[in-house]
């Protein structure tokens, strides 16, 4: 049986579609090779002569898409002249026209997986913190995230996959025993045409192969109605201040936190107009989780400190 022959031929662009304003997608008739992937190699000029910038380019978890994040287009002709590789090094020049989109991305970005999931146990070693988003977010915006117990924020690294679509943060070091580790990815995350991320990521785990913790809900309003945008963080006040939890409010202004059993003071923080100054806060002192529920009002607040003075 002879072997099979060699693949001489260069990838050919089977079709080209602008999406919306700023996204414009290319599928070949075969895989591209991800690391030959350049804006260098790609161009777009408008008929009026004038070039469209490219922001970022991204591939698919199908090798044989790549998409252009491009500055806004207008609705008329443009021509794209690109340079690209399949996985057998052959090379190809393209260029080809395509109708431009004037259509805006009006989508908030959401979070379609993370990972370890809520209530994770024995999260002790190569600990990671991964969200999966539902569309390629712009990683010049800074993703604002906040965690406890607060030593871990300088003890992460941050790392977003060449397709824009994933934020993940790896421990350095390892968890200590009996660790509950709170996590919130902040809505400061935007896509490219400036929607903000729907909705908070939320999760927490424990090193250990138990989470002793009991479930805890309540609800927070400002001028009796929803908080909709905000944390809720669980202070220990033995001897000194220290932050042992924290979770998110929700779009009906409710929270659902695992904290183990305990008298906490608790507060809520929220920048309504994200400018990283806090704006509203509330606060109730020496709550004790026998009450399964609590309830709290925020009011306007002046010192306008960051989340972080929060955290303690």
């Amino acid at each position: 049986m002879l072997p099979p022959s060699p693949d001489r031929f260069p990838p050919r662009l089977a079709e080209i579609e602008a999406q919306n304003r700023t996204k414009l997608y290319l599928k070949f008739n075969e895989a591209i090779d991800a690391k030959t992937i350049s804006k260098d190699n790609f161009l777009i000029t408008a008929s009026t002569k004038e070039t469209l910038m490219i922001k970022e380019i991204t591939t698919g978890r199908k090798s044989d898409i790549i998409t252009l994040i491009t500055d806004k287009q207008s609705p008329i002709r443009y021509s794209l002249w690109a340079k690209v590789t399949d996985l057998e090094g052959n090379w190809a020049q393209l260029q080809t026209r395509f109708l431009g989109s004037g259509t805006k991305d009006t989508i908030s970005p959401r979070i379609l997986e993370i990972k370890p999931k809520a209530g994770a146990t024995e999260q002790k070693k190569n600990v990671r913190i991964e969200f999966r988003f539902s569309e390629e977010i712009d990683t010049m915006i800074t993703a604002a995230w906040a965690v406890l117990p607060i030593d871990l924020k300088t003890r992460f690294q941050t790392n977003w996959q060449p397709d824009y679509r994933q934020l993940t943060f790896t421990l350095k070091d390892s968890l200590g025993g009996d660790t509950v580790v709170y996590f919130i990815l902040l809505r400061s995350v935007l896509d490219f045409e400036g929607n903000r991320l729907l909705a908070p990521g939320f999760t927490f785990f424990t090193s250990d192969s138990v989470l002793k913790t009991k479930l805890l809900t309540g609800t927070v309003k400002y001028k009796d109605r929803p908080m909709t945008e905000g944390l809720v963080i669980f202070d220990q006040t033995q001897d000194s201040i220290k932050s042992v939890a924290l979770a998110p409010l929700d779009s009906f202004g409710s929270f659902a936190i695992q904290i183990k059993d305990g008298i906490y003071d608790v507060k809520v923080i929220a920048d309504t107009n994200f400018d990283d100054r806090i704006d509203l806060t509330g606060k109730i002192l020496g709550f004790n989780t026998t009450t399964e529920q609590l309830f709290i009002e925020v009011f306007p607040d002046s010192l306008a400190k960051n989340l972080d003075w929060y955290l303690r």
